[in-house]
């Protein structure tokens, strides 16, 4: 027997919250998707209707730092009028048996986006929830920047967290910090190992699906191996409204930051596959993605897991091109193909191998490092026509694109003047030998702006958006930590994470409404176009020359 749960004290909810949380449930489209096989005319009548408890999980959430457990969408419910009630379809409620009812209808969901009998899973339905919170008139941008979190699973763990084995496909392409502290003392008690999964990897816990995984270290906590899953998420960011690929980038305008795509997947995951195929799909359902921002975590896979599949769906990418990814790759004699770039052949030998800034450089140490950067986005080639079918591209020299001048080659110099005159090699009477066409599977590391310029510094800085996200899931917002989610299993942390998602990205949109309506404060456009300025004063005009000389005494 379950001992007495305690469903009473719920926040009571106005008229206001529950019209919007039914017109948020009735825009996802999950009860037309669900509704067949949930509400079926066997069995016994469900007091409880699909609906009601989407609702009230979707209350429960608007409450800032909740927390996603059965026993507070019961109390949500119970703190409903029976006038509220009878709106959601709830008949016979009895709230002593809220608790059963909330775990029993919630099981049943579960079950069915688990088998996938109405066609669809539980990231289908966390993420119809996220995009139902975000107005079509504000999902203008065309990028997102995308950041995976960690969320440990509640199960206990038999032992230390640091022993236990990164067996993920995250753990190649991961850049792992866990280094020992000086003075740590080693660990003494062996994480146990429960069995092995059907993926073949370690469980720790009883969560079935709860991993091992690295985490990077906080102001917290130290970075080091940890047992649950990792929540992969895209951001809306500002868009590159326009670039000279060398020291000047235009941002566009600013946009609320928030989740578009979300996707929680077992820790240790491959990153490029959790969030990947999310965004292909969420460009194909109609929202316009162009560019991605994103960390080595992802960029580090291999290029036909990310790369490759994102430009086949014209999606480009920006990204910081690490230590191992650096430095010059075999290519044709007609160009250089360095840090994923193409250059000149003719680019000098001082510029062919460059040092970034090291991590927490000023601005001004910045620039001193970007300076050669930019002098050698000047030697870039330029494309010329591409991707085809076959994702093939084709580009110019820089010399043919206008970019640079020299007097070894006299048709350049009939060309601006704002473009560099430089000097080639002794000897060299062409700049190129026509179009260059290339490959996908040689430039796996291609960026729109030349990695390492100020321009592209410019664009990476977008990637800021997502991390304000992690920080208000981590404790602004919500606290994602050990705790949140009581319960085990993917489906049913998705399943409840769908309406934490929603929640904040309507806590976002009314925090980008009120600091533009606090911006825009004062007369409206309209009341300043009727208001009438004052005619500039005039001084020496005709008129006045006439009076005073009218009114001078006679010569």
């Amino acid at each position: 027997m379950r001992a007495p749960i305690d469903t009473c004290g719920g926040r009571p909810t106005s008229g206001a919250e529950l019209n919007l949380g039914r017109q948020l449930i009735e825009r996802s489209g999950i009860v037309d998707v669900l509704g067949p096989c949930i509400e079926t005319e066997m069995g016994r009548p469900r007091h409880l209707s699909l609906v009601a408890f989407l609702v009230a999980c979707q209350l429960n959430a608007f409450q800032r730092h909740h927390q996603a457990h059965l026993v507070e969408i019961a109390r949500t419910l119970n703190a409903l009028t029976a006038v509220q009630l009878q709106g959601l379809g709830v008949t016979n409620w009895d709230p002593e048996e809220a608790y059963p009812r909330v775990e029993r209808l919630f099981l049943r969901i579960c079950e069915v986006l688990e088998s996938e009998e109405a066609g669809v899973d539980a990231s289908w339905f966390a993420n119809q929830l996220a995009r139902a919170a975000i107005p079509a008139k504000l999902l203008v941008s065309s990028s997102v920047a995308v950041d995976g979190t960690d969320v440990e699973t509640w199960g206990a763990l038999h032992g230390e967290a640091v022993t236990v084995d990164l067996d993920g496909e995250a753990t190649v392409t991961q850049l792992i910090d866990g280094a020992p502290r000086p003075g740590a003392k080693r660990p003494t008690r062996r994480a146990k190992v429960l069995g092995i999964g059907p993926d073949g990897r370690k469980c720790y816990t009883v969560d079935p699906d709860a991993r091992a995984g690295h985490r990077s270290a906080t102001n917290s906590r130290p970075a080091g191996p940890y047992v649950g899953y990792e929540l992969h998420l895209a951001v809306q960011a500002r868009d590159v409204r326009w670039t000279n690929n060398i020291d000047r980038t235009t941002l566009g305008p600013e946009v609320p930051g928030v989740i578009t795509t979300c996707n929680l997947v077992p820790a240790g995951s491959h990153r490029g596959r959790a969030v990947v195929d999310g965004l292909i799909a969420a460009k194909r359902d109609g929202h316009r993605i162009e560019d991605v921002v994103w960390d080595p975590g992802y960029s580090l896979c291999k290029e036909g897991t990310t790369t490759h599949p994102l430009a086949q769906a014209g999606i480009g990418q920006t990204f910081q091109v690490v230590t191992h990814q650096r430095g010059s790759r075999p290519f044709s004699a007609d160009a250089l193909l360095i840090d994923g770039q193409l250059y000149s052949p003719h680019l000098p030998e001082g510029l062919r191998d460059l040092t970034s800034p090291p991590r927490g450089a000023s601005e001004v140490e910045k620039l001193s490092y970007e300076a050669k950067f930019n002098l050698r986005a000047r030697w870039r080639l330029v494309r010329h026509a591409g991707p085809d079918a076959d994702g093939v591209t084709r580009w110019r020299c820089p010399f043919c694109a206008g970019l640079l001048r020299s007097r070894q080659f006299p048709r350049t110099m009939r060309r601006s003047r704002r473009a560099p005159l430089v000097e080639v090699g002794d000897g060299v009477t062409e700049c190129c030998s026509g179009i260059l066409s290339a490959v996908p599977a040689e430039l796996g590391l291609h960026q729109r702006i030349p990695f390492g310029t100020t321009a592209w510094r410019i664009s990476m800085g977008r990637r800021q958006v997502v991390e304000s996200v992690n920080a208000a899931l981590k404790g602004a917002y919500v606290d994602l930590a050990r705790g949140f989610f009581r319960v085990f299993g993917q489906v049913k942390m998705t399943v409840l994470l769908g309406f934490t998602v929603s929640a904040y990205n309507l806590d976002r949109i009314r925090s980008f409404r009120a600091k533009h309506a606090l911006e825009d404060s004062g007369p409206s456009a309209p009341a300043r176009a009727e208001q009438k300025s004052r005619a500039k004063r005039r001084t020496g005009i005709w008129s006045q020359v006439v009076e005073q000389r009218s009114q001078a005494p006679p010569e």
